[in-house]
């Protein structure tokens, strides 16, 4: 079935916010944080499945009639002709969720159906805070919106944070970046799509990531509510935008800059990471 964009974005809508209440009833019973599955690189609890069966269940629900990306089961289709594919992260935020910790996100973004659909064809993307609700999406060429109304630009918070994460071989980029900025607010917070959000309204300046673990699952909403804000996005490693959504994909690096704040950084930030972190282009 077809819908028109403002329909679609509310059931996406519909649910995050039912994956957000299902996880916030269920948050602290230890059968569910139970670990199902490894991998060099993650884990996945009960919980991350359970999540992704419920996001399922509205969008089959409503017969969208969708390929489904998920970083638990892959990619799964209920039909051979899908029109839309419907990206998902159940839980942004797994370890933050599990200890109590309330930042993490129920994440789903929207593209119409092919073959060679990219980042760059994402049309609906929502982030779903599951301590908070609030509920952050946009529509492509629509603007981003906070529960409904503007994003929350706040006023008065002095320099903006920078969110980043590094491993031992991106260390050195940080250390470039305080001797070009001084002594500034580093924040790694463990949820990526919150911290583009945050980008987006201009809480962060900028949100780095060179550890060659993010995948276009995890970033995907976030990134289409950032543009829409004004913002912009690159990977070091390749032409983000240009990243396949019919399958996971890893994404290896990742720069946000903020409207307000981090455009007028990117340069700098470019020379040092391309100076400092040896760069390796897939």
């Amino acid at each position: 079935m077809s819908y028109d964009l403002k329909t679609l974005a509310s059931i996406t809508i519909e649910a995050a916010k039912t994956a957000s209440q299902w996880l916030r009833d269920i948050q602290g019973n230890e059968y569910f944080t139970e670990f199902v599955k490894w991998s060099k690189e993650d884990v996945t609890r009960r919980f991350d499945i359970e999540s992704e069966n419920v996001i399922l269940d509205v969008f089959r629900r409503e017969h969208v009639n969708a390929l489904f990306v998920s970083e638990e089961f892959g990619c799964k289709a209920f039909s051979t002709e899908p029109e839309y594919i419907v990206i998902i992260d159940p839980l942004d935020g797994s370890n933050n969720y599990t200890a109590n910790i309330p930042y993490a996100t129920v994440s789903i973004a929207v593209a119409k159906y092919s073959k060679k659909a990219t980042l760059k064809d994402i049309l609906i993307g929502v982030v779903s805070e599951i301590f908070r609700e609030n509920i952050y999406y946009a529509i492509k060429g629509y603007g981003a919106l906070e529960n409904g109304k503007e994003l929350i630009k706040p006023k008065n918070i002095g320099p903006p944070f920078i969110f980043g994460y590094l491993n031992y071989e991106s260390y050195d980029v940080f250390k470039e970046l305080e001797k070009e900025f001084g002594a500034f607010k580093l924040r790694s917070l463990g949820s990526a799509s919150l911290d583009i959000v945050y980008v987006a309204k201009s809480v962060a300046g900028i949100f780095l990531d060179l550890r060659s673990k993010l995948r276009n699952v995890d970033v995907a909403a976030a990134l289409l509510i950032l543009n829409e804000a004004g913002g912009k996005a690159k990977s070091y490693h390749l032409n983000l935008y240009d990243v396949p959504i019919t399958s996971v994909e890893k994404i290896y690096s990742i720069a946000t800059f903020s409207k307000e704040w981090g455009l007028k950084y990117e340069n700098i930030i470019d020379n040092i990471v391309n100076s400092a972190f040896r760069v390796r282009k897939h």
